[in-house]
């Protein structure tokens, strides 16, 4: 009994094929490149991003703020303290006029804003509360036990000194920087300033974009 001759794939098949084929081997060759650098015009990018230890804190409603609060959305993270004559207002005004010029994000990209204080004997979360709705009623407050906050704010780069004063008083050193933490709870970018509210914004969204 013969068998019958197996037909030739017809033509257009063949094209079909090797266009396939084609697609497959380029998407391979893409996936393999070397990405190029996000470029910002005044932060640092961290890549990979910085994990951040584990932390208990608390928010300006007494509520516990931990590692948890970091998760599933982006933080931008600015340490200072309420009785602070300059640079903490200043920043925090800047800080709601790039929340302003955020505005536009999806919800999924548009950052958190929070303010850790660097003074627990007189930033309790009452305090911490009035203070930064004066700047945005949406802006988080943290406080907490000094040693919780200095070992927080080191995590990050930003280390915290409370100094004697000769008068009984004390001073409170803390960075000016602004930090952006991920999705994962991890720290993304550091600005160090000076910081200009409009290439803060432009550089965050970069960030979130990528």
């Amino acid at each position: 009994m013969n068998t019958p001759a197996k037909k030739p794939l017809a033509p257009f098949v063949i094209v079909i094929v090797g266009i396939v084929a084609a697609l497959a081997g380029a998407l391979l060759a893409w996936s393999l490149l070397p990405r190029a650098p996000i470029a910002l015009a005044t932060g640092t990018l961290l890549q990979p991003s910085k994990p951040i230890p584990s932390f208990a804190l608390v928010d300006q409603d007494a509520q516990p703020f931990t590692s948890q609060h970091l998760q599933n959305h982006w933080t931008v993270l600015f340490f200072g303290f309420t009785h602070c004559p300059d640079i903490c207002p200043t920043t925090l005004t800047l800080l709601a006029s790039v929340d302003k010029e955020l505005s536009d994000l999806p919800i999924d990209k548009r950052p958190r804003f929070a303010f850790v204080t660097a003074d627990a004997q007189r930033d309790t979360p009452e305090q911490i509360k009035k203070y930064v709705r004066f700047f945005n009623p949406n802006f988080i407050a943290v406080t907490g036990s000094q040693p919780s906050l200095e070992a927080f704010a080191l995590s990050v780069g930003a280390p915290v000194a409370i100094r004697s004063l000769p008068d009984g008083s004390y001073a409170v050193d803390h960075s000016s920087a602004i930090f952006v933490v991920d999705p994962q709870g991890a720290l993304r970018a550091v600005f160090n300033g000076p910081h200009q509210a409009a290439s803060l914004a432009s550089d965050i969204q970069t960030i979130v974009g990528a």
